[in-house]
């Protein structure tokens, strides 16, 4: 919720609620749908100019749309269980300083280019580079590797994902020692192990990148933990805020 109240004023829009009627919204989405595993979003669009007024986004009536849908999976759990097959793509990330890629947007041109080319390439997915020459994030997930014994993800050029976090917080819980810097292809390509990270996938284990094979071509044993250990607390509800079905 934070960081979504961040974006849509940094995209310069406004919302038809506060933090806690969105909070509610989104509740009465979950509660209503009676789903107890589900996907749930909340959208904020520019939305059309009012009538009689210029076509300029100042002019835009802003939109909310908020809703739960049965639980979708970036990368399936079969996927996850024998681990991501990753190709570091040909498309660049798009410049920081065109879309600023800490605010949460829907500005996926790059991003989904680069998803045809991981399938072209008979990959599951993609990892963009920024225009420097970083890692920067995948369609959709943040990225770490482990490298001399730490978990490493990019400092720049990718969102700041609400899992990424939980992934620097579980490397604390079970003493994996994390680096916040600037992540080079190279790194992740002769790293001891490759994760990924997204709300819709949690954390999710790599085992190719391009031609390199980790571990057997199968999930390394410390983003295994991490993954077990997030579901875990997931079941037992971490971070969670309980939802009154009512009658349904």
């Amino acid at each position: 919720l934070d960081r979504f109240l961040r974006s849509v004023e940094a995209l310069r829009m406004t919302l038809p609620v506060d933090r806690a009627g969105l909070a509610a919204i989104l509740h009465g989405c979950v509660a209503r749908s009676g789903l107890r595993e589900s996907y749930v979003a909340m959208v904020c669009t520019r939305g059309l100019a009012k009538p009689g007024l210029p076509r300029h986004p100042a002019n835009c009536e802003n939109r909310l749309i908020a809703y739960a849908i049965p639980w979708v999976w970036v990368m399936d759990e079969e996927m996850q269980a024998r681990g991501a097959h990753l190709v570091i793509s040909s498309i660049p990330r798009i410049a920081p300083e065109s879309v600023d890629p800490t605010v949460k947007n829907y500005h996926w041109g790059d991003m989904i280019r680069a998803q045809f080319e991981a399938t072209d390439r008979g990959a599951d997915n993609a990892v963009l580079l920024g225009p420097d020459g970083t890692v920067a994030e995948g369609p959709g997930f943040n990225i770490f590797a482990l490298i001399d014994g730490k978990m490493v993800c990019p400092d720049h050029g990718a969102l700041e994902g609400v899992t990424r976090q939980s992934v620097l917080d579980l490397c604390a819980e079970i003493g994996v020692p994390t680096e916040v810097r600037p992540l080079h292809p190279d790194e992740l390509l002769e790293a001891d192990e490759v994760l990924t990270c997204t709300t819709a996938g949690g954390v999710m284990p790599v085992s190719r990148v391009n031609e390199r094979i980790y571990h057997n071509d199968r999930p390394g044993p410390v983003s295994a933990k991490l993954r077990d250990l997030y579901w875990k607390k997931h079941k037992e509800g971490w971070h969670a805020t309980p939802v009154d079905y009512g009658d349904n």
